[in-house]
């Protein structure tokens, strides 16, 4: 059954602030409707949070991996001294000439070197490949991240301006609320 309607004499006996309150009824439930579609966005906002989640668990893998990166440059170091070793035995070859049981000693050295530089650099490749993959998957999680956080700036000026205009709404009606018989006053 219908709710039973008041007559239209009872409502021009109605005080002003309740027919100005009636009046922004429409503006509540149209502000209502605008907060709802703010407010859907959260979903999408939770998800894609989610996915930069994602994109950030490699940060801790890439410190690991930065790490063993530094320990390959550092194994240079020694490479360095290997080749100032095989500079400072080349003026030993011209005497080598002359003490042909030296070279095979001096090549087992010069070889051990060569491969030990040729190890270093393979690991510096390995690293610098496996940081540039790291640096690339982050720059995507920042640019994803940032794009999530326009879409939610976005999201709470259209909720604010939403609140605020409700809060300029229901004014009226706090204090058409304040004057219906029966209540108490505090």
């Amino acid at each position: 059954m219908a709710p039973k309607l008041p007559s239209l004499s009872s409502v021009t006996g109605m005080p002003a602030d309740a027919v100005a309150a009636l009046r922004m009824l429409p503006e509540i439930a149209e502000n209502t409707r605008a907060m709802k579609e703010h407010t859907a966005a959260l979903s999408r906002v939770a998800d894609a949070l989610d996915r930069v989640a994602g994109y950030t668990a490699a940060l801790p893998t890439m410190g690991e991996e930065i790490e063993q990166i530094g320990a390959t440059v550092k194994s240079l170091d020694g490479v360095d001294k290997r080749v100032e070793a095989i500079e400072a035995a080349m003026p030993v070859l011209v005497d080598v000439q002359r003490h042909l049981a030296a070279l095979p000693e001096t090549m087992g050295r010069l070889d051990k070197g060569i491969a030990g530089l040729d190890k270093g650099i393979g690991g510096l490749d390995k690293g610098i490949d496996g940081l540039d993959k790291g640096i690339k998957r982050l720059d995507k999680g920042i640019a994803s991240l940032s794009k999530l956080m326009e879409q939610i700036l976005t999201g709470l000026d259209g909720m604010n301006a939403s609140v605020e205009t409700l809060q300029g709404a229901v004014g009226p009606l706090g204090r058409l609320a304040g004057r219906v018989p029966g209540q108490k006053k505090s």
